[in-house]
């Protein structure tokens, strides 16, 4: 299944100006979540917004909440299942075939 993760801190928990803090959320999510046999597809980031956006491809959604240990405290995270919109559109375009 492929999931868009929507994390959202705020500037009490950023970890930005503090490098030792930065490396061991942010900086070490993506790692996790690859340790983890999370596929990552893309991730992105809106520093002034405190927004995080990441989707990622897995079976295991315990891995995947495993994988986001690093960054679980310092925030809150929407996880939340997608499809490809193509195939949703096609499927009910053709939904015999």
């Amino acid at each position: 299944m492929i999931f868009h993760i929507q994390h959202s801190h705020d500037e009490s928990t950023c970890p930005f100006d503090t490098p030792e803090a930065l490396g061991s959320t942010f900086g070490a999510v993506l790692p996790s979540l690859e340790a983890h046999d999370v596929n990552v597809l893309g991730a992105w980031v809106d520093p002034p917004g405190h927004q995080f956006f990441f989707v990622v491809e897995t079976d295991d959604y315990a891995a995947l909440v495993d994988g986001l240990a690093p960054i679980v405290s310092s925030g809150s995270a929407t996880v939340r299942p997608v499809r490809d919109m193509q195939a949703a559109v096609a499927t009910r375009m053709n939904p015999d075939s």
